[in-house]
């Protein structure tokens, strides 16, 4: 399982308890050879990437970015590592979250790589 972690300095990101919760709902999944790429960011870096790939300027607390579109087309890699994707995860709304939850901002930032994990699978918000 591949998990990789990378925060904007500012933000005060528990890595190793993100990135194990992660691997254990991967685990829950049944995807033990699954890889994601978590980024920790701010509202400004959350809304240039909502401008670039959503085409819309709003707050979100999270994004995926899927390494294919459906969960049926899964590249099969020699390495036999399954490649899911990227989630960006809004660390100042991650924060508010948490303080209106009365929870720790790592918990939240958890639910939120969760929550990313699901898109990345293919499961969406009823329209």
């Amino acid at each position: 399982m591949e998990i990789n972690l990378l925060c904007q300095s500012r933000y005060p990101v528990g890595r190793k308890f993100v990135i194990e919760k992660a691997k254990k709902f991967l685990e829950e999944k049944k995807l033990e050879s699954a890889s994601i790429s978590i980024f920790v960011c701010g509202r400004r870096k959350m809304r240039e990437l909502s401008r670039r790939y959503l085409r819309v300027v709003e707050d979100h607390e999270v994004l995926s970015f899927p390494y294919v579109e459906v969960k049926t087309d899964f590249v099969d890699f020699p390495d036999g590592i399954l490649r899911l994707g990227d989630i960006a995860v809004c660390f100042p709304l991650a924060q508010q979250q948490a303080m209106i939850e009365n929870k720790m901002t790592d918990e939240v930032i958890v639910e939120l790589v969760e929550h990313g994990i699901l898109h990345l699978l293919g499961e969406h918000h009823p329209e």
